[in-house]
């Protein structure tokens, strides 16, 4: 069942509660400086499962619907963003990213965790970071020190020898 997050929490199944648009977009605003207007022409849809859509604002109830939109994060307990958010909207990143260099992007894209550099790394913080490679927004990781857990999913990794 798809159910529009609005400013009131409603339980997900028997999880915790589910986090709120509001909760949702002042994640995005703290930890990656996504600024609430870059929304303002979506909607936000939450499942049962926990997980969060981006969609139309007005949906439309024939044909039936699989999917609203986008999956952009999922909830439980935390927000976890996804890689398809940090892709799409990764240009307008401000803070909490990683830039790789060649040899780091190519084993990331490839699904391995890595180890940054101070240079690298910049003035992230640990938890959930934008993975770049140039001006490429690669997916999510999570940092932790100087290590990056490689966030992609299967199907979007690469084996490249060449960037």
């Amino acid at each position: 069942m798809r159910r529009r997050i609005t400013d009131s929490q409603y339980k997900a199944g028997k999880e915790a509660p589910a986090p709120s648009a509001a909760d949702v977009l002042l994640y995005l605003e703290e930890r990656f400086g996504l600024e609430r207007a870059l929304f303002s022409d979506y909607g936000l849809y939450a499942t049962s499962k926990g997980r969060i859509y981006i969609g139309p604002k007005r949906l439309v109830n024939h044909p039936r619907i699989a999917t609203v939109g986008l999956l952009i994060a999922r909830s439980q307990g935390a927000i976890k963003p996804s890689t398809n958010l940090l892709q799409l909207f990764g240009r307008q990143v401000k803070k909490n990213y990683v830039v790789l260099g060649r040899e780091n992007a190519a084993t990331f894209i490839g699904g391995t965790d890595v180890k940054v550099t101070s240079g690298e790394k910049g003035d992230a913080s640990d938890g959930y970071v934008l993975v770049r490679y140039l001006d490429f927004s690669l997916g999510c990781g999570m940092l932790h020190g100087s290590d990056v857990r490689n966030m992609l999913p299967k199907a979007k990794r690469l084996k490249i020898a060449y960037i």
